[in-house]
């Protein structure tokens, strides 16, 4: 038998899976948390926890709720903000902490509402006809005299709806102690007995609070997509439900949507807009403290805002007409130019209105160059500014095109990329299909990323520009929650996948790193280090089948010598498997894994069969990889 011979595996950058994998022979089929740069698929960069606090809270390290929107920018003096929205607030990042800038719904002054059982840190508070919903929040701005040593102030969520007329607050563990012994004295339990099961017995209590104010948040939105119970679901009077419940009908055809959020700048302002509510401004003069204040004059109801640039309009898609006041889903509507509150049209002002005249609503829009790209559920269209009498000019720029959600798109140094529910989308002046070599994946129904067309709306497309790079963060069916990504690098034209956990992305540029959040409202600074914020970080390549010596015979390989890239100290893990037959349900001979550290020189292996594939992974704190040509050595070990 003759000595083993190497040969040189070349690999294309991308990974595929529209492929099977040995069609997709001289490439990578299989992946999670890589790159390519320079054609070469590397490991991606870590992240880290930042640590922030909420303002009025320093225990608490995370923002409220899941995130649906985040936006950044610089006011006039330079300080640096960043706001996220999710189904339950609006908060601001500043200087390392958390503020609360949720607009309210109302403030109301109460006497003698609060009622504190001893034995309990919950507390009942009684307001008719409050309107209040479980896990809404509300501040309580004062409270004229303590109840059994307590005095309620700041943010409180609901846990519990009584009825129309009184809920249920929880004051947390602190404030339950301190009441106790405020009002029976700080030996009234030893240390070793718990203060509830020393004062349960005695089922004391009281509402004598005086005057209270109470300032309630917008009620909580739904955090997935789902169906409305309606008149005949649920338990019976169940007011507190935001799903609705028996003899509590809820209003709305076609389910239960998400709550969403758009953001934009007025000069070093915040713009906000809840989906289907109202118009919000942050003022920045105000401070972080001054929560977001409706916009007079503006439509009540409003799918999402922009300010268009350069002509300095703030636009409302899918609103109130002007004339009736009814809300139309596919009405755009624009105030005066340079105001915000002007949205009466006349002949003397460039305030607006115009219909799409195709799709059912308004899905997105997408703010570049020289015009917006509006898209509707079915259509695209280009909105630019002409001024004159029409101000704005609508062209359609292409039908039968869907986008997954209101934040699927982005805008690219002048070009638009999105995703849809059944392609990606690139717009430079003419709508075409973004090829991709992943659509099995994602968009058909036997894929292994498929998604979740009912949570499509959570779909978030990021950009990070120093490695070229789109993410496109998505649900997956099955899932409760964004845990994959689609990502694709718009300089080599490639794409991969993996699996993370954030629900938004937010490029560097404001920030000197970029920032991203998990559905559990931790912050995240990415690329730093490598690893999943001190944990290790599973990262892998897989490449498709290749054949030995053409395939045409069984070969023995017994070599693998890697052209791969390490951290010092530190391993990637290498594994082989061989086939006899292409055919996907082949029988699959799995070597390994082998331990390839930064100073070997190669891989001794026993194996044999037509085609091999070959796995590259790290899996340890501090691993690196980059991974180039690789050679294998093999001889011929007969025909059969």
């Amino acid at each position: 038998m003759s000595d083993t011979v190497l040969k040189a595996i070349s690999m294309r950058p991308g990974v595929t899976k529209d492929q099977t994998t040995y069609m997709a022979e001289g490439g990578w089929v299989d992946c999670n948390k890589i790159r390519f740069r320079a054609s070469r698929p590397e490991k991606l960069g870590g992240w880290v926890g930042e640590t922030v606090s909420q303002y009025t809270n320093e225990e608490n390290t995370n923002f409220t709720g899941v995130a649906r929107a985040i936006h950044s920018w610089t006011d006039l003096s330079s300080k640096k903000y960043f706001a996220v929205g999710s189904a339950e607030k609006v908060e601001l990042f500043f200087e390392g902490q958390i503020y609360d800038i949720t607009p309210s719904r109302g403030e109301v002054t109460l006497t003698d509402a609060v009622t504190v059982t001893i034995g309990s840190s919950e507390v009942v508070i009684t307001d008719v006809l409050h309107g209040a919903l479980e896990g809404d929040w509300i501040y309580v701005v004062s409270q004229e005299h303590p109840v059994f040593g307590i005095t309620l102030s700041g943010a409180y969520q609901i846990i519990e709806v009584i009825d129309d007329d009184s809920y249920v607050i929880n004051m947390g563990l602190s404030g339950f102690s301190s009441a106790f012994s405020s009002a029976f004295g700080s030996g009234a339990a030893s240390e070793s007995t718990p203060f509830s099961s020393a004062f349960a017995p005695l089922e004391f209590g009281g509402h004598e609070s005086g005057e209270v104010v109470i300032r309630y948040y917008l009620q909580n939105g739904a955090q997935s997509n789902g169906n409305l119970t309606g008149w005949s679901g649920g338990t019976w009077d169940t007011p507190g439900l935001a799903d609705g419940g028996y003899g509590m009908p809820r209003a709305g055809v076609g389910g239960l949507n998400l709550r969403q959020w758009s953001f934009d700048n007025w000069g070093e302002d915040l713009i906000a807009c809840m989906r289907e509510g109202k118009l919000y401004q942050w003022d920045a003069t105000s401070g972080p403290t001054v929560e977001l204040q409706e916009i007079a004059g503006a439509p009540e109801q409003n799918l999402f805002v922009l300010v268009s640039q350069p002509s300095r309009h703030l636009i409302s898609f899918g609103c109130n007409e002007h004339s009736s006041l009814t809300f139309d889903p596919l009405i755009i509507r624009w105030a005066e130019q340079e105001t915000l509150t002007d949205w009466t049209i006349t002949s003397t002002n460039t305030a607006g209105e115009y219909r799409l005249p195709k799709g059912n609503k308004i899905i997105g829009a997408v703010q570049t160059r020289a015009e917006i790209l509006v898209f509707t559920e079915t259509d695209v269209y280009s909105m630019r500014y002409i001024g004159g009498n029409d101000i704005f000019e609508f062209t359609p720029m292409g039908t039968n095109i869907s986008i997954a959600s209101q934040h699927a798109a982005i805008d690219l140094n002048g070009v638009i990329y999105w995703m849809g529910i059944d392609n990606f989308y690139v717009y430079d002046g003419v709508v075409r299909i973004l090829p991709s070599t992943l659509d099995k994946y994602i968009f058909h129904q036997n894929g292994d990323g498929l998604l979740d067309l009912d949570q499509k709306e959570k779909t978030f497309c990021g950009i990070n520009k120093e490695f070229n790079e789109l993410w496109w963060l998505y649900q997956k069916e099955g899932d409760e929650e964004i845990g994959n990504y689609i990502k694709y690098n718009f300089e080599e034209q490639v794409w991969d996948f993996g699996t993370i956990n954030r629900t938004v992305w937010l490029d560097k540029g404001t920030f000197p790193k970029p920032y991203a959040l998990d559905s559990y409202g931790k912050l995240y600074v990415h690329e730093v280090g490598k690893d999943d914020d001190s944990r290790p970080m599973d990262a892998y390549i897989t490449s498709a089948y290749f054949d030995i010596d053409d395939g045409d015979e069984l070969v023995f390989l017994d070599k693998i010598v890697p052209d791969v890239r390490l951290a010092a100290n530190r391993n990637i893990e290498i594994t082989v498997y061989a086939k006899k037959y292409p055919h996907p349900n082949a029988e699959i001979v799995t070597k390994g894994p082998y331990y390839f550290g930064d100073t070997s020189g190669k891989v001794s292996v026993r194996s044999r069969g037509r085609q091999v594939a070959v796995k590259f992974q790290a899996s340890a704190t501090g691993s690196d990889f980059e991974i180039g040509k690789m050679r294998v050595s093999f001889q011929s070990d007969g025909g059969r």
